[in-house]
């Protein structure tokens, strides 16, 4: 049988409302936890910030927090010293392996580590071929301009290679400050009133419009894959890399009992196209650590694991006895 695509969505700053008690509407649901996929709880190693934590963690499979004061410059000293990786394990099975990132080429070291762990395109938002407005762009940072862009990329990838491909994408819409609006005033109006009077914070409000417009450009996207791809099986697995620094205040209006793991909590969703119903169970999932989420992403793949990812689907399994 052939290996389906995988794409891996970090949404950057995002994680689910529900944390702290607050409501969300049926498109931010359907987002979080969708009907027809796996989603659960996910165990992050950073706050406020450091997204290439989260980013490092996913694909070596190594929690970024046990390099201790080394954790944040992973990017800069890890380079050359992780050998074993989801993209290289990928590359192993005949996967093409894609980075799209929503920053500039130049952007900490980005380019070389991503390199060093075996992603063999890497395209930056000044790599992007027109119509992406790069000026535009950079204005708002929105998902609906990026995530479009990716896709192009992506589908340009697999019209030059028809081999599977496994696309990693890196958004940045979500990003703090959320105090100045990114999205247009008359879009979302209701949403924003919504928020508001779920918690009456400017702040929170910003944080959660962004999120809906999130929600509203993956619903287009998967419209747009299942359309242009009919024929290639798919799993889409996405997720929150960190907590913004705006939930700290959250915490403090909603007054909820101290929880120390809360604000290092966020999401994380998998969903297929094209493939049966049979090969993934749908529904409410463990709790994951982010370090686990690549070796859960092959095992819904149906992939053969390799010694390592076997080694660490085992350990998940006894350590959630």
């Amino acid at each position: 049988t052939s290996f389906p695509d995988i794409i891996v969505i970090q949404h950057e700053s995002i994680f689910d409302p529900r944390v702290y008690g607050l409501p969300i509407e049926p498109i931010v649901d359907e987002f979080l936890s969708p009907q027809d996929g796996a989603y659960g709880k996910l165990n992050v190693d950073i706050f406020g910030g450091g997204s290439w934590q989260s980013e490092f963690s996913l694909l070596t499979g190594l929690s970024s927090a046990s390099f201790g004061a080394n954790s944040y410059f992973l990017f800069k000293r890890g380079v050359g010293r992780f050998h074993h990786s989801l993209p290289r394990s990928l590359a192993a099975l005949g996967y093409k392996t894609l980075l799209t990132s929503s920053c500039r080429r130049n952007f900490l070291n980005y380019d070389s580590f991503y390199r060093s762990i075996g992603i063999t395109d890497r395209i930056f938002t000044d790599d992007f071929p027109p119509p992406f407005d790069l000026t535009r762009f950079e204005k708002t940072n929105s998902d609906a301009l990026f995530l479009d862009a990716a896709l192009d990329v992506f589908a340009t990838s697999i019209s030059a290679n028809p081999a599977p491909h496994f696309l990693y994408t890196l958004t940045n819409f979500n990003h703090g400050p959320h105090t100045r609006r990114l999205t247009p005033p008359e879009k979302f109006v209701s949403e924003r009133a919504f928020a508001a009077a779920s918690l009456p914070d400017a702040e929170y409000a910003e944080y959660y419009v962004r999120l809906v417009e999130t929600a509203a450009t993956w619903q287009r996207l998967k419209c747009n894959l299942a359309a242009r791809f009919p024929d290639r099986q798919m799993l889409i697995v996405h997720y929150g890399d960190h907590q913004p620094v705006m939930a700290r205040r959250i915490e403090k209006k909603v007054r909820l009992p101290e929880n120390t793991r809360r604000q290092f909590s966020t999401f994380y969703a998998i969903e297929t196209l094209n493939m049966a119903d049979d090969q993934m169970a749908c529904g409410q999932s463990a709790d994951l650590d982010i370090a686990f989420l690549g070796t859960v992403a092959l095992q819904r793949a149906g992939l053969p694991l390799d010694a390592i990812f076997a080694d660490r689907k085992s350990t998940r399994l006894n350590s959630s006895h």
